[in-house]
């Protein structure tokens, strides 16, 4: 859905998200296989338009090839759905019923690495 309609009315200037003027540290977290939109293709988007313009934030790209829409920290899942979140994760995602253990590896390392980025914060 999203593909068609960037196909139907291409993005203008004024309706991108201005990620350079955010002052502080942005992390960007996203999996390949999100079937719900091209995560990782509005964080490559992102990315080079931080590249290419001057800013002040710093940012952090964390990039999966497995793990689903719900890219949560495997903590924040946990606390969401206490009971059978990775039940859940399998019946809604074709990915997750595929390769489970990877996507929860991937919930974990983003537990880990955004935990570490707010302590070093």
């Amino acid at each position: 859905m999203f593909d068609e309609s960037e196909r139907r009315h291409p993005i203008q200037e004024a309706e991108k998200i201005k990620v350079e003027n955010i002052r502080g540290k942005i992390i960007f977290v996203g999996a390949e296989d999100d079937v719900l939109w091209d995560t990782c293709k509005y964080i490559r988007r992102m990315t080079k338009r931080l590249e290419a313009l001057p800013h002040v934030c710093k940012a952090e790209t964390l990039i999966y090839e497995h793990g689903t829409h719900f890219v949560f920290p495997e903590s924040m899942l946990k606390t969401m759905i206490p009971v059978g979140s990775g039940l859940l994760v399998r019946l809604m995602f074709k990915a997750g019923r595929e390769y489970p253990k990877a996507c929860r590896q991937t919930r974990i390392d983003i537990d880990e690495k955004l935990s570490r980025s707010i302590l070093d914060w």
